[in-house]
């Protein structure tokens, strides 16, 4: 049985996304504009001068060895050394067009870093080891590109992002964007299954969709569950598990991918120390999962192995 342990921290406020990078697990404190780190078990925040990070959302480790995050009220993406003894000093902002509203952000293969623009209808990226990251700016924008939000990349390069009612990719090299309407539920977090499917948690109908990239209009499948409320982030674990969290009914699922339809398959966890939970992802340890307790102010920890 996964046992759950929170931490607890007197400035948590708010904590949203979470991942692992440099050994340690970092996470955006979105209530109070700074950057987390759990080292040793121990919660570190950091926070730059006022205005410099407002909102920060989504947050990823990238080619130039710094962990980054989108910068939701100021417009910018906000880069942080992992390896400094003053991590605080090292806080960089890179700013993005006034009222672009960056949410999501992930690497590619080639180290580029893709990320939504909510309020310019745009998916943007940028080199992170280039001299000046900021004027790598590249920019595509489209009719299909609605209000987008969370995001994904494949192997190939390719950004995936879920818009206000459809899912919309793009060709990295052309920018010709392809868009998928019609789902049977309202998409919201993205997670990449061990035989290459994409899969994200919906609601309107609570559950899960999943697609093959290659052939998304095809295969496109949608898996409910009965107790299933208000599904959010979602990861693969290293045991090939889809884990998911159910923000409204404060617990952690899991299920085999091979197995979604199958509603005996699916496992519930509730736990005291699962409030609000947000997002979720393997840390350090790929046995342990990672989430936020977006409004309980805690992080969570989840051993999943036996």
């Amino acid at each position: 049985m996964p046992t759950v342990t929170a931490l607890r921290h007197p400035g948590l406020n708010a904590p949203s996304g979470i991942i692992a990078a440099a050994g340690d697990v970092w996470f955006t404190n979105i209530g109070d504009d700074r950057i987390g780190r759990v080292r040793s078990g121990r919660i570190e925040l950091f926070g730059a001068e006022p205005g410099v990070i407002r909102f920060p959302a989504n947050i990823f480790p990238a080619a130039d060895g710094r962990v980054w995050c989108t910068s939701l009220g100021s417009d910018a993406l906000v880069a942080i050394d992992p390896d400094s003894a003053d991590p605080t000093s090292t806080i960089t902002s890179y700013a993005l067009p006034a009222g672009s509203r960056p949410v999501a952000l992930k690497a590619a293969p080639d180290g580029r870093l893709w990320f939504s623009l909510r309020g310019a209808d745009a998916i943007g990226s940028i080199d992170p080891c280039a001299p000046d990251p900021a004027a790598s700016l590249r920019l595509i924008t489209d009719d299909g590109i609605a209000a987008p939000a969370a995001l994904f990349v494949t192997g190939d390069g390719r950004p995936w992002w879920v818009n206000a009612a459809s899912i919309g990719s793009a060709d990295p090299l052309t920018g010709h964007v392809t868009t998928i309407g019609s789902l049977p539920a309202t998409p919201r977090a993205w997670t990449r299954g061990d035989d290459g499917t994409l899969w994200l948690t919906a609601r309107e109908p609570a559950g899960l969709l999943s697609f093959d990239p290659e052939r998304p209009t095809g295969t496109m499948r949608l898996f409910t569950h009965p107790e299933l409320v208000e599904p959010d982030g979602i990861c693969t674990g290293a045991d090939g598990q889809l884990w998911l969290v159910d923000t409204a009914a404060d617990r952690i699922v899991s299920v085999a991918a091979d197995q979604a339809s199958e509603p005996g398959a699916w496992s519930f966890l509730s736990s005291p120390d699962i409030r609000g939970p947000f997002d979720i992802k393997p840390g350090p340890d790929p046995h342990v999962m990672w989430f936020t307790n977006k409004r309980g102010n805690t992080l969570g920890a989840l051993t999943a192995k036996p």
